[in-house]
């Protein structure tokens, strides 16, 4: 059924004329229970036709108020186009449209929120006898095939757009890999492991839950966040209300960023490395931390492998 939800959405004044008891004049009575004034319309334009996704701006009320609007929605609604399921549904209406029309639409309240809307009744201010005014305007017509294009072209803007990200994320790194002399070989997901200090202790292995201490930053040295209070103290980043010291996770499964599941697993309790981390294995698109397709650097320090 049309969601309530989705009939709310973008519109114009509602325009009726003056109700008499049988008739509503200046409308054309399409059916029991569906009158309808066409305010514009385009003999030329595009109609509508069954299947049809049709977006459009839509204020709907009882006479004296406004139950919707999608203009105060900010955004307008889609539908898709039916010839209608019983006698007096207002899509009905929508048939009769083409792109660019706008109309005024009368219809039987009870029938609308219950029979269009799927609702269980009525809201209970509106009386069973009620008629609602729609005033709409078509501004899209799209069929399926249309739609499914416009949201594949879309897609593919995107993926060029993180693609090219992508591409100058690997134009600055290997820019700071040369600035700082750094010719570590990436591991075959691009990690870049240096190691600072061997481990003597326990190997950290996927399944386990380890401690961890960490440092992290953005390559131009810029921290983020860290487990030290004293590094956080001394890069202007320390918050009272956060509990500072080892951060402990289960290795190997997922509840950190790849790179980190990779790059604890080759320490060893009492190891100390910096992990250089591309967002393919960070947070990729995601703006979290810093901007999109950030490189992030971790100084880590494997402080114990729990059994």
């Amino acid at each position: 059924g049309l969601g309530l939800s989705i009939i709310a959405v973008s519109m114009a004044v509602i325009s009726c004329g003056n109700k008499t008891t049988a008739q509503y004049p200046g409308y054309d009575k399409v059916e029991d229970g569906l009158y309808v004034k066409y305010l514009t319309q385009n003999k030329e334009a595009r109609k509508v036709s069954v299947g049809d996704i049709l977006t459009m701006s839509m204020k709907y009320g009882t006479e004296d108020s406004t139950l919707f609007d999608t203009e105060l929605n900010g955004q307008p609604i889609q539908l898709r186009a039916d010839s209608g399921k019983y006698v007096g549904d207002i899509l009905t209406a929508f048939m009769s449209m083409g792109l660019g029309d706008s109309a005024s639409i009368i219809v039987n309240a009870d029938s609308f929120f219950m029979k269009t809307a799927g609702m269980p009744s009525s809201p209970d201010f509106i009386d069973s006898a009620a008629m609602l005014y729609f005033s709409v305007g078509l501004t899209n017509i799209q069929s399926m095939e249309e739609m499914q294009a416009e949201v594949d072209a879309k897609k593919a803007e995107a993926e060029a757009k993180n693609a090219e990200a992508e591409a100058n994320e690997m134009v600055i790194l290997n820019q700071y890999l040369a600035d700082n002399n750094i010719t570590t070989e990436p591991t075959e997901s691009g990690l870049i492991f240096i190691s600072k200090k061997e481990g003597t202790g326990k190997q950290a292995v996927a399944g386990k839950k380890v401690k961890v201490h960490y440092e992290g930053m953005f390559l131009d040295g810029t921290y983020f966040d860290t487990s030290v209070e004293e590094a956080a103290k001394a890069n202007d980043i320390y918050n009272p209300q956060r509990p500072y010291g080892p951060f402990e996770f289960d290795l190997g499964v997922g509840q950190v960023i790849k790179g980190w599941d990779e790059g604890i697993a080759m320490l060893k309790e009492g190891g100390k490395a910096r992990l250089i981390i591309p967002s393919k294995i960070a947070y990729g698109a995601a703006p979290r931390p810093g901007a999109p397709f950030s490189t992030l650097i971790f100084d880590v320090e494997l402080i114990e492998v729990m059994d």
